[in-house]
Order: C-alpha cells, then sequence, then structure tokens
C-alpha cells in the first residue's frame, strides 16, 4: 500500500472521488489548490489527507466554532490527532496546546480567521513546521469578508508570511466572479482551479406553486417521506418555531433552530437532530454552513431563499451519503415581492443573485438543467425533476403580457399587481372602485385566464426582467425597454402550466399515520432487522403483544426477533415501559 492509500484507510474511506486525487498529489508537490464542489463532495478529505501526508502541522481555517469542534471530534475517533485553538480554551489548555504543537504530537489545527490573522498566532506559527493551510467555506471571503466577517479578507497575509506553504481554498460555490475574488484576496497567483460536478443526481428536485404552505407540507412528509429525518427552511425565526410547534402538536417530532436562540439550545437541538432519526428540523438559513449529517434525507423551503448558490447549498444538505433524497420548494407571486424588498435595500449584487433564483425558477423545461446552467455546467434533462415527470404543457401568454403591460404603463406603476389582476378579471371589488379602474379600457377584458394564471404571467414577466419593481418603500412598477419587444409583437413569452403540489389536512393525520412514522423512524437506526415495508404494515395494522405472534403474522422464527422484540411491540402498542409478552 502506497502512502495516499494508507492516509485514505486512516480516514475511513476505501477510494477517493473525483478530482479528489489531483488536488491532493497538487498540495503534495507544494502547489496552490482551489477547489470548488457542491456540498457533500469530499472537500475536506482533501486537506485532511494532504495534511496527513505532508510533513508537518495542517492548519485548517474554519469560520465556525461548531463545525471546528464537530471535526475535530470525528477525526479523533479515527485516531488522527486533531485540536482545535479557539476562545473557549483556558489557560492551562491552551499551554498544553503549545506544547503537543511544538513536540509533533498534532495532525491538524483548526483556528477561525480571527484568530488566525492575529500577529502573536501568526508569529506563534513560525515556531514549527507547517504542512499546509486550507481555507474551508472560503466563499466567505467575498461574501462576508468586508463587513460580517473582516478577518476573512485579511487571510492575503499567509501568503507573505508563508511563501512555501501551500494552500488550499475551498468552496461549494463555483460563481466565476467568487472564484476571482477568492484567488486574488488569499494572493495565489498560480494555482490549481479544480471543478468538480454540481449534478448531485441522487436529490429529486420538485418546485411548486404554493397554495396552502401548512398542508403541502403535511401531504409531503406523510407521502412521500414518512419516519425521515429532514430540514425544512423558514425566512423568519417566529415562523421556525411556529411551524415546529405545530409539526410537534401533530406528533410529528420537530425542533427549531435560528440564530436568536442561546448556543446552549442551538447546540442541543442540533445534537438531538443528528441523533434521532425521524426528526424535522424547521430552520432559517442560520442552519446551514458545515451541517453534515448523512441520514438526512429531504429538504423543503417554505420561503425562497436569496440565490441561486443557497438553494443549491441548503438543497445539498440533504443525501450526503448519495443514497436517494428529495427536495421541495414551493413559492408564489407574494415570496417574489417579498424576496424582492428585503434586497432592494442591500447592494446590488443582491438583488442580481435573487433575480437569478427567479429566472431558474420561471424558466421552461427541466429543473436540474436550468440550476446547474448558472454554474455553467451543461447536461441532459433529468427525466425525475417535476418538470420531466409532468406533461410539460405550455401556454403562449404573449397576449396576455401585452394587456398586462400596457394596464402598468395606464396606471403608471403605482398600482400592486392584485388590483390589475382585478381589472383585467372585471372584478368590482373595493380596491378597484376606489382606483376608478373600472373605468380604464382593460377593465374585464382578461377573462380568458384565471387569477392563478395571471399571477403566473407577472412571474415570468419579473424573472425574465420585463418589468423592473422599484426599490423605494413604496410599491412601483415600471415597463422597460425589453418589455417594447412585447408590446411590439417581436417576442413571445411561453410560460409553463402552473404545478400544484397537493395538499393534505391537520385532521387526516390518524393515530395509525404517526405510528407508521415512528415505525419508520426505528426501522432506519435498527441494524439488526431486515423486515420489508409490507411486513411492517402488517405489524402496525394487527399490533401485536408478543413474539410469538409477530413470528405468525410474518412468517418468519421467534429467534428472528430476539434483538429488537420489545421495541417494536412497544411502539406499534403506543407504550413506553409495560411488560411484553414472550409467549
Amino acid at each position: 500500500m502506497n502512502e495516499k492509500t494508507l492516509t485514505l484507510s486512516r480516514l475511513g474511506y476505501s477510494e477517493y472521488r473525483p478530482l479528489q486525487e489531483k488536488a491532493i498529489d497538487a498540495l503534495c508537490e507544494g502547489k496552490d489548490v482551489l477547489l470548488a464542489a457542491p456540498t457533500g463532495g469530499g472537500k475536506s478529505l482533501v486537506y485532511q489527507a494532504a495534511g496527513l501526508i505532508r510533513n508537518g502541522v495542517a492548519i485548517v481555517v474554519s469560520p465556525l466554532l461548531s463545525l471546528m469542534s464537530q471535526q475535530v471530534e470525528e477525526l479523533n475517533k479515527k485516531g488522527i490527532r486533531a485540536k482545535f485553538l479557539n476562545s473557549t480554551l483556558n489557560p492551562g489548555e491552551q499551554d498544553d496546546l503549545v506544547w503537543a504543537l511544538r513536540h509533533q504530537h498534532i495532525d491538524l489545527l483548526y483556528l477561525s480567521p480571527e484568530k488566525l490573522v492575529q500577529p502573536s498566532v501568526i508569529g506563534f506559527l513560525h515556531s514549527f513546521d507547517i504542512a499546509l493551510f486550507a481555507i474551508d467555506e472560503a466563499h466567505c471571503i467575498s461574501q462576508w469578508g468586508r463587513f460580517f466577517r473582516p478577518e476573512y479578507s485579511q487571510l492575503g497575509q499567509l501568503k507573505q508570511a508563508f511563501p512555501d506553504i501551500p494552500i488550499i481554498a475551498l468552496t461549494g460555490t463555483v460563481d466565476q466572479n467568487t472564484i476571482q475574488t477568492i484567488q486574488t484576496s488569499l494572493n495565489l497567483t498560480d494555482c490549481h482551479v479544480l471543478r468538480s460536478s454540481f449534478d448531485r443526481t441522487n436529490i429529486k428536485i420538485h418546485i411548486a406553486q404554493k397554495r396552502k404552505a401548512k398542508q403541502q407540507l403535511l401531504y409531503f412528509l406523510h407521502h412521500e417521506v414518512p419516519g425521515e429525518t429532514g430540514i425544512v427552511y423558514c425566512r423568519s425565526r417566529k415562523k421556525t418555531e411556529e411551524i415546529a410547534g405545530w409539526l410537534t402538536s401533530l406528533g410529528l417530532p420537530s425542533l427549531s433552530y435560528h440564530a436568536a436562540m442561546l448556543d446552549q439550545d442551538k447546540h442541543t437541538n442540533h445534537r438531538l437532530f443528528a441523533e434521532r432519526h425521524g426528526t424535522i428540523m424547521v430552520a432559517t438559513t442560520a442552519y446551514g454552513m458545515g451541517i453534515d449529517i448523512a441520514h438526512v434525507r429531504f429538504v423543503v423551503h417554505l420561503d425562497l431563499p436569496n440565490s441561486p448558490e443557497a438553494y443549491f447549498q441548503e438543497v445539498g444538505r440533504a443525501g450526503r451519503d448519495g443514497k436517494p433524497a428529495k427536495s421541495l420548494l414551493l413559492y408564489g407571486l407574494q415570496d417574489m415581492l417579498q424576496a424582492q424588498q428585503l434586497v432592494s435595500f442591500h447592494e446590488e449584487t443582491d438583488a442580481q443573485h435573487l433575480n437569478n433564483l427567479f429566472y431558474i425558477l420561471e424558466n421552461r423545461g427541466c429543473r436540474r438543467q436550468n440550476l446547474l446552467s448558472h454554474f455553467d455546467e451543461k447536461i441532459d434533462a433529468c427525466q425525475h425533476c417535476d418538470r420531466c415527470l409532468s406533461n410539460r404543457a405550455e401556454q403562449n401568454m404573449t397576449i396576455a403580457s401585452q394587456k398586462l403591460l400596457s394596464l402598468i404603463y395606464h396606471t403608471r406603476g403605482v398600482q400592486p399587481f392584485s388590483l390589475l389582476i382585478q381589472v383585467l378579471l372585471g372584478k368590482r371589488t373595493k380596491a378597484v372602485l376606489s382606483a376608478k379602474a373600472e373605468s380604464l379600457p382593460l377593465f374585464g377584458k382578461g377573462k380568458e385566464l384565471s387569477e392563478a394564471q395571471w399571477k403566473s404571467v407577472v412571474r415570468h414577466l419579473i424573472a425574465f426582467e420585463y418589468i423592473t419593481i422599484g426599490s423605494s418603500h413604496t410599491f412601483t412598477v415600471q415597463i422597460n425597454e425589453k418589455s417594447r419587444t412585447v408590446l411590439q409583437g417581436k417576442e413571445q413569452i411561453i410560460v409553463p402550466n402552473e404545478q400544484y403540489y397537493p395538499t393534505m389536512e391537520e385532521d387526516q393525520i390518524g393515530r395509525e399515520a404517526l405510528r407508521w412514522h415512528k415505525v419508520l423512524a426505528w426501522k432506519s437506526t435498527s441494524e439488526t432487522n431486515k423486515l420489508s415495508d409490507t411486513q411492517l404494515r402488517l405489524i402496525c395494522s394487527q399490533r401485536p403483544k408478543s413474539v410469538a405472534s409477530l413470528s405468525r403474522l410474518t412468517g418468519l422464527s421467534k429467534e428472528y426477533f430476539v434483538d429488537f422484540a420489545e421495541d417494536l411491540i412497544k411502539l406499534v402498542n403506543d407504550i413506553d415501559s409495560e411488560e411484553v409478552v414472550s409467549g
């Protein structure tokens, strides 16, 4: 066995993924590397392996304390000597760490950018051999560098202080501007840029129009991922707590996670989620970076992410073990307008990122094709997203778009879309009468479409930037040069047909359904049983109370059940601590 293979074995793996070996070879030759790979693409293995192969200590810069401690704990379990240097260490622990580093008793040292750029720490690093510097989550340089985490933009001094030590920057995004920013900021003038495919083929993508979000979520949890572990993303802290409480009240074990929670509560909820199969984490984007739990089987978005990169990374929390996983995103016109309003007071780049997401959501054809084309990757239609699995029906909405654009022009762009749609549908509502809009030439001239179809036209015109939403507190919308091509009939508007995701009411979740969720969650954690879903459904419905009756129901011997009969009988009979009859 060569050293690379031995190191791979020490880290608990049997083979390299694409680009991992190339990156390790480049680092071992002393070259700088920028590795762009999707969430779950095995980026951390690269610097861990190269750090163990090269002489000295691998210095890993990580943005989150929780991520540091998680990686250090996992490496220590494998017999790898990893430590972290941060503010949680007391003076005695810091002295022990210094001694261990100077006596070559540590393989990998994790620290934050804030700690690393301190002059005393830079000076201390010169006192022992360094294998490499690894900058994890390097896209934070462009996202956080100037304001929130300015120390990220100061990491360029590493190349000046340690010109002969290779640096690897790792990122989960392949946006060309971000990659350029990382290279410039870190002074990587001659580095190997390695990109792996961003196509996570094991994750099924489903994007649908929001109707009754909670009831649609319930349908998804019950019919598509019963008993599975997953994350539900919401925009607001309040909403995460409300949804988690509501699901728990229905008997579906749920936790919440957001930035305003106490650190201890966040740590507890993260640990419970990681340990208890079948748990649902309802979270803001605060629960994101560095979350590496292999058995997460689904991700749901009840609100829109801020960019294609954010959506891609959040969806990528599912299926990290390579097994099939599912994602569901629900949104409507109101979600688009609210998201635009939130970013309108930030930088122009934020608004552009959001528009890129709108374009992907509203574009025709395969979802996966549209998403990956944003990352400059071309693939064939995937055949298993919601678009590929539907009849792909589309409608020519050019005339409808001309009517809507004309109405925006005639109302000077100060009326909300809800009123414009009411005018086109010929509804004499209070709002219409108050605005004297019933006298407009287009009043009642749009009855050929439903309200939902009109909303889809508006969404399309926003996504493809035929209309521009104002950035002031008062709602305004303008037509632009691009929209004139539609008004003049030089360009056609083709819109995919609406796809509504089904709903399920709370009262449809009965005791039997909840029992089934619990049994499936139990099955995913039990290594000893190989019962089929058909056998488990039979056990759920008959609710046997002894090993003998379990044996009769399934046709399997009593010995087969000896290791797990007690747990299973308690579960299907909804009991906690009663004696199980062995007869």
